[in-house]
């Protein structure tokens, strides 16, 4: 499960946050997840309340934002949303498209706690 070194990564990142702003702890990190990035969002939820025990995280809320595949189509222009894995531009039904979104992996804010 690379979930957890995931979660090591991000608890890292909070620490060295919080160090740089000399906060005494992590309210809220929130981070977004694309639905292919091969993160099971539930293992990643379990490794964080276990791993934060201790660390700047302790009392954390971890929020997740799972994030749509979104396909540019190379003939037409188009960015379209696929809510199936059905690699297809939706307007002009081209093959050649691009995924622009849908893979990431991106921390979107951390809310600290002041000294």
């Amino acid at each position: 499960m690379h979930e957890y070194s995931i979660v090591a990564s991000l608890i890292d990142l909070c620490e060295k946050e919080a160090k740089k702003h000399h906060a005494k702890a992590i309210k809220r990190l929130e981070i977004r997840v694309g639905r292919l990035s091969g993160i099971e969002v539930h293992f990643l939820e379990q490794c964080f309340d276990t791993f934060k025990e201790e660390t700047i995280c302790h009392n954390a809320t971890l929020v997740v934002e799972l994030c749509e595949v979104v396909l540019l189509c190379t003939s037409c222009h188009e960015q379209s949303v696929v809510s199936e894995n059905h690699f297809i531009c939706p307007k002009c039904h081209s093959e050649d498209v691009s995924m622009i979104g849908g893979q990431e992996l991106h921390v979107k804010s951390i809310e600290i706690i002041e000294e």
